[in-house]
């Protein structure tokens, strides 16, 4: 284990050689922020990596692993990512929707029958919908249905504690099921656990259990050895934490609970996986590839760009989004506004990611920490494409 450790940290440091070569002081604006945000005890620590052609031209890590360590944090530590598992299950669907095994516009009850007779919840009533959602819906985060920290107050009863005991994804999709949905399929824009039930529709559809699914079809293909809903047992996990007057300290009661999705004991393709920087950008770079990496084909190119194509209906007031991933406004740079539709989204425990596909960048950055940054994760979104803006390129 230390001596792959060491080959690992070379290879790290070799790859940060060659950054300071070709990128020099543009991406230094990034070693600084990242600095900055620790010293300023903002965070217990963090590590990004970011690529550009196909390259990695930054790869780095800052502060400890935990507020009761003196560890330095290592870019090999592998973290929960939370909603970036999103994406992921989003692949895994698609690839069933390629091979037509599933169709992007079924009903959902096709794979989960207690999703035939859904209600939803109207000025305190429960009534049928009006439709049956779909697996597009789904994928939209448009079939209706809530997270408990998205559900309006009436609804919200319904959803906490709703996965206490819950042991499986099948049994996990039906008690979904059976909760009201804040409006009819297709009529808004609502983030929630959409893409656990696309999870168990991968095992209904694939005939295998979903991380097996994921493993075969992903994680192998893309080299993403360090991924699954599990940490190995010789993993030292980097600790959630949470602001505190002076800094920060682990998050006790995440621990000691499983009231919610934030900690469930099923395979939660909307939330349930831990990856590396490392991992999760070979993801970031099949996708900007559009489906290959290496020579490992995930999905066809024309899948690719259909997914990150706006999905959402003209009368949905929300911004635009794909199937799985958020589609961005552009970020003003001193170049000029840079980075817009761009592919991204985050996690809970303040992870981020997104993916370029105009200027070939991936970019992916980790802490553990809650609740979610969103000034953090824009001000990322920022750095990175104002370093990346400044970089010119050496003529041949």
């Amino acid at each position: 284990m230390k001596i792959e450790k060491l080959k690992f940290t070379f290879g790290v440091l070799s790859i940060l050689l060659i950054t300071l070569c070709s990128f020099g002081q543009e991406l230094k604006h990034l070693h600084d922020w990242m600095q900055k945000i620790v010293d300023r005890n903002q965070v217990t620590g963090c590590m990004a990596q970011i690529t550009k052609d196909g390259e990695t031209v930054f790869l780095d890590a800052y502060g400890k692993r935990s507020p009761e360590s003196e560890e330095e944090l290592d870019v090999s530590q592998v973290v929960r990512i939370y909603s970036m598992s999103k994406a992921i299950t989003s692949v895994a669907i698609m690839q069933l929707v390629e091979q037509g095994v599933v169709g992007i516009d079924d009903p959902v009850s096709k794979y989960i029958p207690e999703f035939k007779n859904v209600k939803v919840l109207d000025n305190g009533n429960l009534r049928p919908a009006s439709k049956e959602m779909t697996v597009r819906e789904l994928l939209t985060h448009t079939a209706g249905i809530a997270y408990d920290f998205s559900a309006s107050e009436e609804l919200k009863p319904y959803y906490e504690d709703a996965f206490v005991g819950v042991k499986s994804l099948e049994e996990a999709a039906q008690i979904i099921a059976g909760l009201p949905l804040a409006g009819d399929p297709g009529s808004l824009y609502l983030y929630g656990l959409n893409t656990d039930v696309l999870g168990r529709v991968v095992e209904v559809a694939s005939g295998q259990e979903f991380e097996a699914y994921l493993k075969q079809h992903i994680f192998e293909p893309l080299s993403m050895k360090d991924t699954s809903f599990t940490p190995s047992s010789d993993v030292v996990i980097m600790p959630i934490v949470n602001r505190v007057i002076g800094g920060t300290k682990i998050d006790q009661a995440h621990y000691e609970t499983e009231r919610d999705v934030l900690n469930p004991s099923f395979q939660s393709g909307g939330g349930g996986l831990w990856s590396t920087i490392h991992d999760y950008t070979q993801f970031c770079m099949a996708m900007e590839q559009m489906g290959q990496l290496n020579g490992a084909i995930v999905l066809k190119p024309e899948t690719v760009r259909f997914m990150v194509q706006n999905h959402l209906a003209p009368n949905i007031q929300a911004p635009p989004f794909g199937l799985g991933f958020g589609l961005a406004e552009p970020v003003r740079t001193s170049r000029g506004p840079r980075g817009g539709g761009r592919w991204t989204w985050g996690g809970a425990a303040c992870t981020y990611f997104f993916i370029d596909p105009y200027q070939n960048i991936t970019a992916v950055f980790a802490t553990q920490q809650f609740p979610f940054d969103f000034a953090l994760s824009e001000k990322f979104h920022e750095v990175v494409l104002e370093a990346m803006a400044q970089h010119v390129p050496p003529k041949k």
